[in-house]
């Protein structure tokens, strides 16, 4: 026999009420026009910061295309305190390249590169928009030479830097008898020589600092030591225009302003 179980009962039940949404108390307008203003404030500073990166990155390239303009190379080097065959020598020490950026050349190498010849004594590198970098070189001046092992001498300046080799002296100037530290000191004294000195100065010999010169005439000039040459040499000078044809075998100018004939 078959058993059938009664329906379950139906539940009814009522639709939910939407619940009421809440109204916002009206905002006042004085807070309305301060949020108003804060906001286009900030808009103004967004604003602000784009253009000023705009702006760098503009002068950024503006400046780069400058630097790298065909306009601002190296168009030439000009040389002034030495010509001919010196200034070429110059020109090749700097290693600057026709067509390169002239704004962006190392001058500070340059002038290394160029202090390295010996015969240079200063130089100062400029540059000249919009395509000259110009060298200005002091050189160094030959005041006397002296023979080297092998042949030929080596002419020295006034600081006894040897600046060159020749196979032969240059005329006009005294040769230097000296070894070591005393090179300096006999390069010091042809230095210090007038122009009408030196054409009767036959050679410098200087042993432990004590300098003597010999003269075309055969007289011997006792300069003593390096210091007050400038006096020395107007004793000397006086000395030598007093004595006339009448010389002594040496003249001693060791203190300047008591000289004596011997």
């Amino acid at each position: 026999m078959t058993t059938y179980a009664p329906p379950a009962p139906r539940v009814l039940r009522r639709p939910a009420r939407p619940r009421p949404v809440p109204r916002r108390a009206p905002m006042d307008p004085r807070v309305r026009a301060r949020r108003v203003a804060v906001t286009r404030v900030a808009g103004r500073r967004r604003l602000h910061r784009l253009l000023w990166v705009f702006g760098v990155l503009a002068i950024v390239a503006a400046g780069t295309g400058a630097v790298l303009s065909p306009l601002l190379d190296v168009n030439q080097v000009a040389v002034v305190g030495v010509e001919g065959a010196h200034a070429d020598e110059v020109i090749a020490a700097a290693g600057v390249q026709p067509g390169e950026p002239l704004l962006t050349t190392d001058t500070g190498a340059v002038v290394d590169r160029i202090k390295a010849l010996p015969w240079v004594a200063d130089v100062s590198v400029t540059r000249q928009l919009p395509g000259t970098l110009r060298v200005e070189v002091t050189p160094r001046f030959p005041v006397a030479w002296r023979a080297i092992d092998g042949g030929g001498v080596a002419i020295f300046d006034h600081r006894g830097v040897s600046i060159s080799t020749a196979p032969a002296p240059s005329p006009g100037l005294p040769e230097l008898n000296a070894t070591g530290a005393d090179i300096r000191v006999a390069a010091r004294v042809a230095g210090a020589l007038s122009s009408a000195l030196v054409p009767q100065v036959v050679s410098i010999s200087v042993e432990d600092g004590y300098a003597r010169l010999l003269l075309v005439s055969g007289m011997e000039v006792r300069f003593g030591d390096a210091r007050a040459l400038a006096a020395k040499v107007t004793a000397t000078e006086a000395m030598l225009i007093a004595l006339g044809p009448t010389r002594g075998s040496y003249l001693d100018v060791t203190v300047p302003y008591t000289p004596f004939l011997g």
